[in-house]
């Protein structure tokens, strides 16, 4: 039986590099994304893959509630015509970096929406999904800043003084902190935070100043090729042995220590709590 996989940010990055190895893998991939024109160009740099997975659009702006409840809609209504209702993998690549305190729709600063909001709905909207997998896996991309990131539960969303890099930082921690509370409520879906390092993509380049885009090319310079990360994202999706790690923080396809505050177990529960009041308001 064919898995299926959903991936966001699939259009570039490490979420276009991921799609390649899924597809040449034989999984079949529903590709979330926000631009037609990039979509439309996923789809012609992957038309060339032959024998492989079945590649699928859905597109959506994952940055406010609803787009990403148009975006579960779309997702359903594929996986019930095609694989009854079923989900083998999720990946939460998808993320923003933003100069300046922009809020959505919500009410919700952007950053904060897209990188921690947006990956609570999508996965818990995909739960019943992901249970009628024999082999179910959840991959939500952190990064190596969030170490480097506090929590306050009175600015939760940088609203006051908002700052680029704290902003990014601490969604990059929320996503840990996600993982590790998803994986104490649903131990039967195993789930990974994933630590890409530094990697030569666009994600600096959208919704930045000049300034911040310019830092953002320096510092990637340097950064390794999409491919890297994703081999070993497609590796923790696929491999037997990563099932009993459920719920920690990988890097290479290795386990690493996270941040010491995401061991806490009541600013685990309480930014689960938090964030459910914010998704239910």
């Amino acid at each position: 039986m064919k898995k299926i996989a959903v991936v966001t940010g699939a259009t570039s990055g490490i979420g276009k590099a991921n799609v390649e190895l899924l597809l040449k893998g034989k999984v079949d991939v529903i590709a979330v994304a926000r631009s037609k024109e990039r979509a439309h160009r996923l789809i012609e740099d992957m038309k060339d893959i032959q024998d492989g997975g079945k590649l699928k659009i859905v597109m959506g702006d994952l940055s406010d509630k609803a787009g990403v409840q148009q975006v579960l809609s779309q997702i359903h209504d594929l996986l019930n015509e095609t694989y009854q209702g079923r989900l083998d993998l999720l990946m939460n690549i998808a993320g923003i970096v933003s100069s300046g305190l922009h809020l959505n729709q919500d009410g919700n600063e952007i950053t904060f929406a897209t990188n921690h909001l947006s990956v609570y709905m999508l996965t818990l909207g995909l739960v019943s999904a992901l249970e009628k997998s024999k082999d179910p896996r959840i991959l939500v991309v952190s990064s190596l800043s969030h170490y480097r990131a506090s929590i306050n539960f009175n600015n939760l969303q940088n609203k006051r003084c908002y700052n680029i890099l704290k902003g990014y930082k601490r969604s990059k921690l929320y996503n840990v902190f996600f993982v590790k509370g998803f994986a104490k409520r649903y131990p039967h879906l195993p789930i990974f935070a994933i630590d890409p390092g530094l990697v030569k993509t666009e994600i600096g380049l959208k919704n930045t100043s000049r300034l911040a885009a310019l830092i953002w090319r320096w510092r990637v310079s340097t950064g390794t090729d999409a491919y890297y990360p994703a081999t070993f994202m497609v590796k923790i999706a696929t491999d037997p042995s990563y099932i009993s790690l459920s719920g920690h923080y990988f890097k290479d396809g290795m386990l690493q220590k996270s941040n010491p505050i995401t061991y806490r177990d009541d600013y685990i529960e309480r930014l689960w709590k938090e964030t459910e009041k914010i998704v239910e308001s």
